[in-house]
């Protein structure tokens, strides 16, 4: 691989990274008119993905899906978050369903 191949994956790695970092702090501040990162957490453990969030915290972050978080969170939580983030309930909860894993890691680092 030349310099220049390295550069490009350098900085490819590097937008990625501010992405992921903008998304996660949109989500965080969408989840704060429902209680926070940890309002949603509640909400998983009672819907029994308790294991689920024990491995975020271990740093193992199994995903989840969009259908366990409708199962799990009110849809009037669901709507509260879209309309935070500008997003149809769908969107927010695939947002959701990707950051989220990494989003509460981090909180519990």
């Amino acid at each position: 691989m030349g310099l220049l191949d390295e550069l490009k994956t350098a900085a490819t790695g590097a937008l990625y990274q501010a992405g992921e970092g903008a998304a996660q702090n949109a989500l965080q501040t969408a989840l704060q008119g429902s209680g926070g990162l940890q309002g949603v957490l509640d909400k998983l453990h009672a819907g029994g993905l308790t294991p689920l969030i024990a491995s975020w915290a271990s740093g193992q972050g199994q995903p989840i899906s969009v259908d366990q978080l409708k199962a799990a969170l009110p849809v009037e939580h669901i709507e509260q978050i879209a309309s935070q983030l500008g997003l149809s309930p769908d969107q927010a909860l695939a947002a959701l369903s990707e950051h989220l894993p990494a989003l509460a890691g981090q909180a519990k680092a």
